[in-house]
């Protein structure tokens, strides 16, 4: 035990950084699996498990920081919680459901456990991910989409009726929340690092044609959302400082990106699938989707606001203990009503799947290290003001598209970036 104790911790800061470098390609692998060979159990899934087990190891035998005593209340209550739900499983299902339910619950807790473990070991040991890393890290996703969609040899991101390819990856969800969590960071790095520029043109357009044909909305939103924060950020600057020939320059070239875009999205994936759903639902004006109700659900919601409706229903008519234990992840158990269909707003996910405790649970570690990160971000300079919009990013995309913290693809880097933020790691 100690030979592996000492090991672990003289090792530990690799341990860290291949696991997030490996994330992309495990995920290519778990595209690949399901894809060409039809298999269910993937290599990602047992990675992370692997990993899952490896943070709970630290955080009851190697972890020395003072917030030690705290995670092992955590720990214990998460065991008590999945002894309750487990019981709840099989009391109110059956056996057959139990392998499905304990993975998506450990799903959904996967981010409080690797984010209070990725905080403790980066205290503990002082690991040090400059912020290069973190944009090597994304690029690498970003290219293992480009490459496949440019020579066409890429995965679509929808089964069927609308377009946009998601390179070799499996869900166009994630990858592209991935991205869009991130996406403040690499306009920071675009903007501040001294790399070479035309490096940093290349890595511009390629994140941009990424967004863009891949076909969903979120990461277009996301991009949309951080160039008018720091549009306005800039233009505060320049008025602060009386620069009216900068200004004058960068409206002109907004009013030039502005007229190219009104040129190039309507040959996009992302506009196109807009107009292919514009037409399924039978709309002349797109004023029609804010009248109507049914149409703003599917159009603007993805018809979210019905599932969540339906899952409502059935946690309304569920028992005590599981409206406190959770419903869990199939509804309407052997009946001719069941169904998997998440509601694909993790606030929501969390609380009707897990119960008022496992929501108590999961967002009391959350909110900790969600108030940790704000109150380090007082100073006032860009990099503070990118970070605020990547947190501002997670929360929104959370409520309006999901994803985000139920799913370990996603959470992983939410965990990091709270640690990245909370422990300033170095920029360039």
């Amino acid at each position: 035990m100690k030979k592996l104790n000492n090991l672990i911790e003289k090792n530990i800061s690799k341990i860290i950084l291949i696991f997030l470098f490996i994330q992309p390609f495990l995920d290519i692998l778990t595209s690949i699996c399901l894809n060409c060979f039809k298999i269910e159990t993937t290599i990602s899934s047992i990675v992370r498990l692997i990993f899952m087990i490896f943070c709970i190891y630290y955080l009851l035998i190697l972890d020395k920081t003072t917030n030690k005593k705290r995670n092992i209340i955590f720990l214990i209550l998460f065991l008590i919680y999945m002894i309750f739900y487990s019981i709840s499983v099989l009391y109110f299902k059956d056996i057959n459901a139990f392998t499905y339910e304990i993975k998506n619950t450990l799903n959904t807790f996967y981010l409080p456990i690797t984010l209070i473990s990725f905080i403790d070991i980066f205290k503990q040991y002082k690991i040090e991910i400059d912020f290069k890393k973190i944009i090597y890290l994304i690029s690498i996703y970003i290219i293992l989409v480009l490459v496949p969609n440019i020579f066409n040899i890429g995965f679509n991101s929808y089964a069927h009726s609308k377009l946009g390819k998601v390179g070799w990856f499996l869900s166009a969800n994630a990858v592209g929340n991935i991205l869009s969590i991130y996406t403040p960071l690499v306009i920071y790095y675009l903007l501040k690092s001294k790399t070479n520029i035309y490096l940093k043109i290349f890595l511009g357009i390629s994140c941009l044609y990424v967004f863009l044909s891949m076909g969903t909305k979120v990461p277009i939103l996301s991009l949309l959302i951080c160039l008018i924060v720091n549009l306005i950020i800039y233009i505060i600057y320049l008025i602060k400082i009386k620069n009216i020939k900068n200004i004058l320059l960068t409206v002109s070239i907004f009013i030039i990106i502005t007229i190219s875009s009104i040129v190039v999205v309507p040959k996009t994936s992302f506009y196109k699938n807009i107009q292919i759903h514009k037409n399924y639902l039978h709309i002349n004006r797109y004023t029609e989707v804010l009248t109507d109700y049914k149409l703003m659900d599917h159009f603007i919601f993805s018809q979210r606001l019905t599932f969540l409706n339906n899952t409502h229903k059935n946690y309304s008519k569920s028992t005590i203990y599981e409206k406190l234990i959770g419903i869990g992840y199939i509804e309407n158990y052997m009946t001719d009503k069941v169904s998997i269909k998440t509601i694909e707003i993790d606030y929501f996910e969390i609380l009707y799947r897990n119960g008022i405790l496992g929501f108590i649970l999961y967002f009391y570690i959350f909110i900790i290290y969600l108030i940790e990160s704000i109150k380090s971000l007082k100073e006032k300079n860009l990099i503070n003001k990118e970070y605020k919009l990547s947190i501002f990013l997670v929360l929104i995309l959370s409520l309006f598209s999901g994803h985000i913290l139920v799913t370990p693809m996603v959470s992983i880097f939410v965990a990091l970036l709270f640690t990245m933020i909370i422990y300033k790691i170095k920029e360039f």
